[in-house]
């Protein structure tokens, strides 16, 4: 081979290496979900909120109202270099504790388990008037009390 022919060669491997790798995409773990022998050690009717944290450390969260669940959470997102960011798998382990605070019982869902929920942008209105970016600088530069100017 000429040496020519050897660059061209070597440009061309080098320019679709560069294609390959730029199609790749940036995977990303957010949260955490325990191993399958960590969740095994947990003990339903047996085990309370200090065992479980033990076993399986802190949730990503927990129930809003009566903290008798905890939830961990983790989501794997796939993002390409110009799309918006894609769930690919989610796994939430719900530990569900009874009045006592004894584990009552351990349930993992998948990404399959979930649905969509569309949430809305829509704000409410607050009484009043809009004020305008001056109005809110300037509006209290003369803003002068009478009784402050008699001390």
């Amino acid at each position: 081979m000429r040496p020519t022919s050897l660059r061209r060669a070597l440009l061309g491997l080098t320019i679709v290496g560069a294609l390959a790798s730029a199609c790749a995409p940036t995977v990303r773990v957010h949260g955490y979900v325990p191993s399958e022998a960590d969740i095994a050690t947990v003990r339903p009717g047996v085990d309370n909120y200090e065992s479980v944290e033990k076993a399986l450390g802190r949730p990503s969260s927990s129930g809003l109202l009566q903290d008798r669940s905890w939830y961990y959470v983790e989501s794997i997102v796939e993002n390409y270099t110009y799309h918006a960011p894609r769930v690919v798998d989610r796994t939430v382990l719900a530990v569900n504790f009874n009045e006592n605070g004894v584990v009552s019982g351990l349930t993992k869902y998948g990404l399959e388990d979930g649905r969509i929920v569309n949430l809305t942008a829509r704000t409410t209105e607050t009484g009043g008037r809009s004020m305008g970016v001056l109005e809110q600088l300037f509006g209290n530069v003369l803003n002068i009390d009478a009784e402050q100017l008699n001390q």
